[in-house]
């Protein structure tokens, strides 16, 4: 018996790791007090290869809008791998083509196919991944995200991470508004804040104590502005009073 060999108690054979020392022909030979009737008849063992990737996708792209990206992945395995292409925190299909060679076709190039793309190979015996980042150039913004808001003394900071900025140099600006007891009101009769180049946070003063507000970032470029982010309610302090901020859903385009 070699190491990592067992014999289970329903007579089954536990090769812990497949190598060259598992390959061969095996038989089954069971028996009690009185005798045995005999071998099982042979089985052979082989060994499978999981895939291994010949060809991998670059750690990222650069592309215009509009023109074609074509991403390479490739590999090879006993039994043969399938591809498979997926875009990562997709929801639905995805406008994607894959050729014959396996590689990621994106043409014409979106601004929805920017972000993380994953190279899949996948046979019996196991399934690999490789990913690779596309960025699209020649765009709108995209969205900010983690917006946060300290809440002050009748003010508040806001933060927030940038999205991704189409390839050109964007600027932000922070909108908001206090929450009234009425339907939302729309972004345009917010009230905006320019943000200083370069900067990733801003102070909203001369708020109303213990009044709701909702604050939003939109992010802008020469081509235009991205979407509005995620809006943030927050109440700023009044004198002895607790901060409170919570995020909604964004209201409907």
């Amino acid at each position: 018996q070699l190491p990592g060999w067992s014999v289970s108690p329903d007579g089954s054979i536990v090769i812990a790791t497949g190598n060259d020392d598992a390959l061969g022909v095996y038989r089954c030979t069971p028996y009690n007090s009185y005798s045995t009737a005999g071998e099982s008849r042979p089985t052979r063992v082989l060994l499978k290869d999981p895939p291994a990737f010949t060809v991998r996708p670059k750690e990222e792209y650069f592309q215009e809008v509009g023109r074609e990206l074509v991403i390479p992945c490739t590999a090879h395995g006993d039994p043969p791998p399938t591809i498979t292409w997926l875009k990562v925190g997709s929801v639905g299909k995805s406008s994607a083509h894959v050729d014959g060679n396996s590689s990621l076709v994106l043409h014409p190039l979106i601004k929805e196919q920017h972000g993380v793309w994953e190279c899949r190979a996948t046979n019996r015996v196991a399934s690999v991944t490789a990913a690779t980042s596309v960025h699209v150039l020649g765009t709108s913004p995209h969205a900010v995200t983690n917006v946060s808001v300290l809440p002050l003394l009748l003010a508040a900071n806001i933060s927030w991470e940038p999205g991704f900025d189409g390839g050109y140099f964007q600027r932000f600006s922070v909108w908001y508004t206090p929450l009234v007891k009425h339907p939302p009101r729309a972004h345009h009769d917010w009230v905006s804040l320019s943000v200083p180049a370069g900067a990733q946070h801003l102070l909203v003063e001369n708020l109303q104590p213990d009044t709701t507000y909702q604050f939003s970032v939109l992010a802008q470029n020469k081509l235009g502005s991205g979407p509005f982010s995620q809006i943030v309610t927050s109440v700023p302090r009044g004198k002895g009073g607790l901060p409170k901020t919570f995020p909604v859903p964004p209201e409907p385009s």
